[in-house]
């Protein structure tokens, strides 16, 4: 520990070029060791997904190649059965003529699976109950009955065709074609590896079955079935195939790149799987863990595989028969080898190519840390000259050495301190324009207090008024809207005082139509509207809003009048409403007015901004207006091109508390 220490202080006591080297040096070391054990699992990992992915894609051609072969076997006997006057010949108890049925058998070392011909190894006729008429492969035995065996009972029963890979004794095998014996009987071989088969021998064979039922075209009636099949047991037609097909015959430092087998249970009866003395590997057994996982499990498995005398990549599938019991096991595999070699020259070569760039890096770390310390001094020298008091000094950027960022922080940092007084500045301004916002309030209550009491008198008198005239009287609606008028005044004059609080009037679900229809028909007959063409498009049906109804109507009305101030007696007014995508309610306002700049749009606003002529507006109606929408949930824009009008848009949320609603038609003018 005293050892450790010593050498930490003599460390620290080196200048700070040295300990820049020896810190840049730990640290490529550190960087290069990450590096390798990073690429060399990255490597390992992508090169085990890249051989499994292969496999499960052999191991899927391997069963449309396995399920091609099932196929061709139903589609030769349905052929043999529709083809023929095999109908005739039941009917007639004409055995002798069923002979022809022998062309299908295959005799020696005849292929089944061929591109231009198929042969079978097992080809009977039974009538509808099950009895033997006809064995084209054994014809010396018939009249035994076959209803035991699955795949005739169901064909009998179903009267449709039928095909599956089936367990049979040897002795039915026999039975079917006495030549079979050789490949019928497997010897089963074991190795340490090997998963716990109690056998010596099979004493069953896996065929692949096919059922036909013959109908009688008369009388509709099923006057027997044809059924056939393929022994697979030591017939490698399949697996060869497979082979050819996905691996193209490759081969590996003279192994074979891939191979394939069919599995009894987990004995092989059919592979190219080949032994140290260069034979199929016939009657070997599955491996302890791929047994316990499909056969006993009956799922598939992925991974790495001992293989008779090598390691193979490998996939395997299980075979079900009819009833969905589990007789054996489809194999693919690809040889590790390559992929094991191929694995090693990437990781060698990424070791290689980390130490090189350890190399490199350490070289530059050297020159930056050279660079580091040029740079601090100069550095060093800048503070002495600000703290001095001279906030003029500038470092020049050196976009060689890369403190650029650096320097112009540095730089910046001058330059905050020379703005802080035109900071505080700003900040007085400021202050001034909130002094301004409350002597606006202050104003509001002053007008208020003046205002309301001369409304309230009119409004008093208004309602005498209203009470000396008959119903009938013309002049009865001409004093209800001074009235209506009249409270309009008192509420606009509160809201000068609560434009910036929560509206504070009734809030009620209502139709945006309705309050857009009202505000228009207040100012349609005004004498600034006469030369200004109205056309509305309300939507039908939209949901409703809750809102405070004079308010909204104060807010159209104030848009509505800017739009005639700004077309000058003449042009087009459009106010449309439609539902927009976000459920919420869309309101646009449209003149063909003059416009306004871009400069000043960001203004409209705020209090007091007008574009007015002097003495002609206040610029509280906008801002007013926005505090309203706001205080709605809602959202006010505007739009503009100089000289072709603006659009005010107004979305506001939809009442979720009542979905019907009695939209307004749309009305042209």
């Amino acid at each position: 520990m005293k050892i450790n220490n010593k050498r930490t202080q003599q460390l620290f006591k080196l200048d700070l070029q040295s300990r820049l080297a020896f810190g840049f040096l730990i640290a490529t070391c550190l960087t290069g060791l990450f590096a390798t054990i990073i690429s060399i699992w990255t490597i390992n990992k992508s090169t085990i997904a890249e051989v499994q992915n292969r496999v499960r894609m052999d191991i899927n051609t391997a069963k449309l190649i396995y399920n091609n072969s099932l196929e061709k076997i139903t589609s030769l006997i349905q052929f043999t059965a529709e083809g023929s006057d095999l109908r005739e010949l039941i009917n007639r108890h004409d055995i002798s003529s069923m002979a022809y049925m022998k062309a299908l058998i295959r005799s020696g070392t005849a292929t089944q699976f061929g591109n231009d011909h198929i042969t079978l190894d097992m080809l009977t006729l039974v009538d509808a109950g099950g009895k033997v008429l006809y064995r084209a492969s054994n014809p010396a035995i018939s009249g035994d009955n076959l209803l035991k065996d699955p795949i005739v009972r169901d064909c009998i029963e179903k009267k449709i065709p039928l095909s599956s890979t089936e367990l049979m004794s040897i002795k039915d095998i026999l039975r079917e074609n006495p030549a079979l014996s050789d490949r019928a009987k497997i010897n089963i071989v074991k190795t340490l590896l090997s998963a716990e088969i109690r056998e010596d021998k099979l004493s069953e064979g896996m065929v692949m079955r096919a059922a036909y039922p013959i109908i009688d075209r008369n009388s509709n009636l099923l006057v027997g079935i044809l059924v056939g099949g393929v022994l697979i047991n030591k017939d490698n037609a399949i697996v060869d195939k497979i082979k050819e097909t996905v691996y193209h015959g490759e081969k590996y430092k003279g192994q074979e790149m891939g191979v394939a087998t069919i599995f009894q249970g987990g004995v092989r009866i059919s592979t190219n799987v080949m032994t140290q003395d260069n034979k199929r590997a016939i009657g070997t057994i599955l491996s302890k863990e791929v047994y316990e996982r499909v056969i006993k499990e009956g799922k598939d498995w992925v991974g790495r595989a001992f293989v008779v005398h090598d390691w193979y990549i490998t996939t395997y599938t299980p075979i079900f028969n009819m009833d969905e019991k589990l007789i054996g096991v489809l194999y693919t595999g690809i040889l590790e080898a390559k992929y094991r070699d191929i694995k090693w020259e990437l990781i060698w070569m990424s070791i290689g190519i980390t130490i090189y760039g350890m190399l490199i890096a350490f070289i530059i770390s050297l020159r930056l840390g050279n660079t580091i310390i040029k740079r601090i001094r100069i550095l060093k020298k800048a503070t002495e000259a600000i703290a001095s008091g001279n906030l003029d000094y500038k470092l020049s950027p050196d976009k060689i050495s890369g403190f650029n960022i650096l320097d112009e922080a540095f730089n910046d940092m001058v330059r905050s301190l020379k703005d802080h007084n035109d900071q505080l500045q700003k900040m007085h301004q400021q202050l001034a324009k909130t002094e301004k916002l409350t002597a606006l309030g202050e104003m509001a209550a002053g007008v208020a207090h003046e205002i309301n009491n001369p409304l309230g008198g009119i409004l008093l008198y208004s309602n005498i008024v209203l009470e000396d005239i008959p119903k009938d009287s013309p002049a009865r609606e001409n004093v209800q809207k001074i009235i209506y008028q009249t409270n309009r005044c008192k509420e606009i004059v509160q809201s000068l005082l609560d434009f910036a609080r929560t509206p504070t009037g009734e809030m009620l679900p209502l139709q945006i139509n309705q309050i857009v229809n009202t505000s228009l028909n207040l100012v349609r007959d005004q004498s600034m509207f006469h030369g200004i063409g109205i056309e509305t498009r309300l939507a039908d049906n939209l949901p409703e809003v809750r809102v405070d109804r004079s308010r909204l109507e104060e807010v159209f009305l104030n848009l509505f009048i800017n739009a005639a101030d700004a077309m000058k007696g003449g042009g087009k007014l459009t106010i449309v409403t439609e539902l927009s995508t976000n459920n919420s309610i869309r309101i646009s306002i449209s003149d063909t007015g003059k416009g306004i700049d871009k400069e000043l749009i960001s203004h409209i606003f705020e209090p007091f901004f007008t574009t007015k002529e002097p003495g002609q507006g206040t610029g509280l109606g906008l801002s007013i207006a926005y505090g309203i929408i706001r205080k709605h949930n809602g959202t006010i824009d505007a739009e503009c091109k100089p000289g072709k009008g603006t659009t005010f848009i107004i979305c506001l949320p939809s009442y979720k508390g009542k979905n019907n609603s009695t939209g307004n038609d749309a009305v042209s003018n």
